[in-house]
């Protein structure tokens, strides 16, 4: 990392951390590209940059890392459930110096046997005293297709509901989905699928199992 005039501390592209597009955001969180886009400028370039900049590459080619990836899946997960885009900012901002970090939202939920994050929304949600916010609604189901390492920061991230045969690593092809356990693409084995072959040809090719080539298969007609 370097400090710029500004002290911003630029974010820079990291082995291990791989690299996002915002089609790639957008299809691996199943969300809309023209949203993904918007929510990039406003709150990572815009709002939440005020001590790191998390936006890498031009302008005509934005990019993140996988922290600010699974960030965005918070960041949707409280909008769906009613918070408002100021109140996330402030949480966003505590957090961010509570645990001191540039990632709050790639981070698990309790630090030091403290449920910070409960703490920090029961009290944005006091203010106004109206809205009704049941966390466990989407922090359990979000804790779940995350795995987080012993810092308690997100290490991987498993796009399917019901399984983890495919995972978001971005120790593995910079972050493309793969086979959990290889280094096998998810594409690779969905666009053989696609061209004629059958699930059994596949998984004597690969050496994969019947259900990670149904997976593969699976994860890119949910992103369709």
């Amino acid at each position: 990392m370097l400090t710029t005039e500004r002290n911003i501390t630029q974010i820079r592209p990291t082995i291990g951390e791989g690299i996002f597009l915002i089609r790639d955001v957008s299809e691996i969180l199943l969300l809309p590209y023209s949203k993904v886009r918007y929510w990039l400028i406003e709150f990572w370039e815009g709002r939440f940059s005020k001590d790191y900049r998390y936006v890498l590459g031009s302008k005509e080619n934005r990019s993140v890392n996988f922290y600010t990836l699974i960030e965005f899946y918070t960041f949707y997960h409280l909008r769906l459930h009613g918070l408002s885009s100021q109140k996330i900012q402030k949480l966003y901002s505590r957090l961010s110096k509570e645990l001191n970090t540039e990632y709050p939202f790639a981070r698990t939920i309790h630090t030091d046997g403290r449920a910070l994050w409960y703490e920090a929304l029961g009290e944005l949600i006091k203010v106004d005293g109206k809205l009704q916010l049941d966390i466990k609604s989407f922090l359990i189901p979000f804790l779940k297709k995350i795995e987080f390492n012993n810092e308690g920061l997100a290490k991987r991230y498993f796009p399917l509901d019901n399984s983890k045969n495919i995972v978001i690593d971005p120790m593995h092809q910079f972050g493309a989905p793969t086979i959990t356990g290889t280094n096998i693409k998810a594409y690779t084995i969905s666009e053989f699928y696609k061209s004629g072959e059958n699930i059994e040809t596949i998984c004597n090719l690969y050496n994969i199992s019947e259900s990670q080539a149904s997976d593969a298969v699976q994860y890119f007609n949910r992103a369709a």
